[in-house]
């Protein structure tokens, strides 16, 4: 603001009257400041409002598409209360499979073939063998080496198995090559070009009955007996039945119209925070007040939902003018019209999806160009603001420049008055 102004001269404080000049001048920006904080609450509340659409807009998303009203699950009961139906297998349902039900046991677990050599006193000694094993076609020569080496020779030839070192007691070692896939088939495996003696432990397959119907394969994870059925067993148990029940998913159909419900009134409750109260004496107007675009918006979407006719499915609206979901009724709806009830649901989303895209398009959507339209207002204030404020410390600084040549120029005039009494008085004094 330049040097302080004292008057010395003067002995007016020109300082004081500048900051009060400004103080007044400033007026002008405040109120200014003042449109733009009231707009920015205003861009605020519609992108706060955006935001909720979006979440609405992504829930009724779910609701179109027919894929995710033909989703299926499974459903598993054990005939003995005291096995789990988990602790023998598990399984998952695809969208290729087909409503039904099926008794299923589990008779046998795949297992991996298994080859134990005789026993070593030491891992890293040579072991004294002789010869060659031979494994899936692949040779090893065992002269001169440690178990360790034979391993790691095994390890190194990727036939499709794994060696490793089991310790069974103080001096007790041996070689066990493991297949790497379960099954019968396991490996195949000669040692009798060798000294060393071998002990094997045949692969198995899985085996499962199904309605009655044995079926072998040789992993535990199976995908090929029901089409879009996978099985992952667990545990053999040939005494106990397990009822696998391949239905319709409602309860994933119910939590999107719930996520619906919920996304619905969210909208709501926002456009509440936003909108003028006109029935509730002394409610503090929200930042929209009572603009008409807003009252729009909750029209348009209100009038989607009635058009709908969702009510009929249990999706009604309560006492506070929210949605409220009542499930038994929509269960009901289901179960005597799925075809219906579901081409309903779908029939809405779509309109519904329709009228949140006009709403919320990037380029000329209704929010978009409230947004737009504000954004712009506010760096046109801005300017202003930023203009008034240079044109303010233009102003003052003139003003300042004004008083202090006045104040010099009632310093000279001083100077020369005190001058003047001096040569007078020495005149006198003569």
């Amino acid at each position: 603001m330049g040097i302080s102004l004292s008057g010395l001269s003067s002995g007016i404080n020109w300082q004081d009257i500048l900051d009060k000049l400004q103080t007044v001048m400033e007026k002008k920006v405040n109120l200014i400041q003042d449109q733009k904080k009231t707009l920015n609450d205003r861009l605020t509340a519609w992108k706060d409002l955006g935001s909720k659409l979006s979440e609405l807009k992504n829930s009724i998303g779910d609701l179109q598409d027919p894929w995710d009203y033909n989703k299926l699950t499974a459903k598993v009961t054990s005939s003995d209360p005291s096995v789990s139906p988990s602790s023998l297998f598990s399984v998952n349902v695809g969208n290729t499979a087909s409503m039904g039900v099926h008794n299923i046991k589990v008779l046998q677990m795949a297992d991996y073939k298994k080859v134990f050599s005789e026993s070593f006193g030491s891992p890293d000694q040579v072991a004294g063998k002789t010869g060659s094993i031979v494994i899936n076609g692949s040779s090893v020569e065992l002269d001169g080496k440690s178990l360790n080496q034979i391993k790691s020779d095994i390890n190194a030839l990727n036939a499709g198995v794994s060696a490793s070192i089991l310790k069974v007691a103080e001096n007790d070692y041996r070689l066990i090559i493991t297949s790497k896939t379960t099954g019968a088939q396991g490996f195949t495996f000669n040692s009798s070009n060798s000294d060393m003696t071998f002990t094997e432990q045949a692969g198995k397959n899985a085996i499962i009955s199904i309605d009655g119907l044995q079926i072998e394969r040789p992993t535990n994870t199976i995908s090929d007996v029901i089409k879009g059925v996978t099985f992952q067993l667990n545990k053999a148990d040939s005494s106990t039945t397990v009822t696998l029940s391949v239905e319709r998913d409602l309860s994933s159909i119910k939590d999107k119209v719930k996520k619906f419900v919920n996304a619905y009134n969210s909208v709501l409750d926002e456009i509440g925070k936003h909108i003028t109260s006109n029935t509730t004496p002394g409610a503090k107007t929200g930042a929209l007040g009572s603009d008409f675009t807003l009252q729009t918006v909750k029209s348009n979407i209100q009038n989607v939902y009635l058009k709908g006719e969702l009510f009929n499915l249990g999706v009604r609206i309560n006492d506070k003018n929210r949605l409220e979901f009542d499930e038994s009724t929509f269960d009901q709806a289901l179960q005597s019209n799925f075809e219906g009830t579901t081409s309903k649901l779908r029939a809405f989303a779509t309109n519904m999806y329709t009228q949140l895209d006009r709403l919320m398009d990037p380029i000329d959507g209704t929010l978009t160009l409230k947004e737009n339209s504000l954004e712009n207002t506010i760096r046109t204030l801005d300017k202003r603001i930023d203009s008034e404020k240079s044109r303010i410390d233009r102003q003052i600084e003139m003003m300042r420049k004004q008083f202090e040549t006045m104040e010099s120029a009632l310093s000279d005039m001083q100077t020369q008055s005190n001058w003047l009494s001096a040569q007078l008085s020495s005149l006198g004094g003569r």
